[in-house]
């Protein structure tokens, strides 16, 4: 499932980008000087764009479809270390992923509007676009590595946000690096897996009391 989702996703990305987006945005260049120069950044930069959309869409979805399996992951890393865990039913994983993923789809929604009113400036827009876009992207992917490990606590809602913006460099670190195994189609299905055991180590070794 993760594999046909991933390759399903990509493909549904990569023709909008080719048929629709492209074309739309490169239109004007050919009437003014320096257009290809121009049509050839806006190429590179909208491609940009896209890819991380993707990013922000992927895992999305497969964090809920995989919730049970990467809370079991972390659990486990929990109870190697012997770290006291909240324990809760395959059902109440997949919930709080919906919660978190509807959380994050408003978000994207918001940012997607914001993208949409920036493409009226021309390159500037484009890199805009791509510096608030990243940011958003890395600190959400960072706040869903180490939620799962911090909800096993009993740290929700406040408690968790205090927590995170106590360790907000880690965070941020561990949403750059879930980022950039996410721009890989095919090679991110393992970086969930892998950033579900990252966020657990991560919460393992800060304390988690002094929130």
């Amino acid at each position: 499932i993760p594999v046909a989702l991933n390759l399903v996703l990509f493909g549904i990305f990569i023709v909008a980008l080719v048929l629709w987006i492209l074309p739309w945005l490169t239109a004007f260049s050919v009437t003014i000087a320096f257009g290809a120069w121009l049509k050839g950044l806006i190429w590179v930069a909208t491609l940009l764009l896209v890819l991380m959309v993707y990013a922000f869409v992927f895992p999305m979805i497969a964090e809920v479809v995989g919730a049970p399996f990467y809370e079991a992951i972390g659990a486990r890393i929990d109870e190697d270390a012997k770290q006291p865990i909240v324990e809760r039913p395959w059902y109440a994983e997949v919930k709080l992923a919906i919660d978190q993923e509807w959380r994050k789809l408003v978000v994207l929604a918001l940012l997607s509007v914001l993208v949409f009113v920036l493409q009226f400036a021309p390159v500037i827009g484009q890199v805009l676009s791509l510096i608030i876009g990243f940011a958003v992207l890395i600190l959400t992917l960072g706040a869903d590595s180490v939620g799962p490990a911090l909800a096993r606590r009993g740290l929700m809602l406040g408690d968790s946000r205090r927590w995170l913006l106590k360790h907000w460099r880690p965070v941020v670190g561990i949403g750059l690096a879930k980022a950039l195994g996410l721009f890989v189609p095919v090679l991110n299905i393992v970086v969930l897996p892998m950033a579900a055991a990252g966020g657990t180590l991560l919460v393992q070794i800060y304390d988690t009391t002094n929130v």
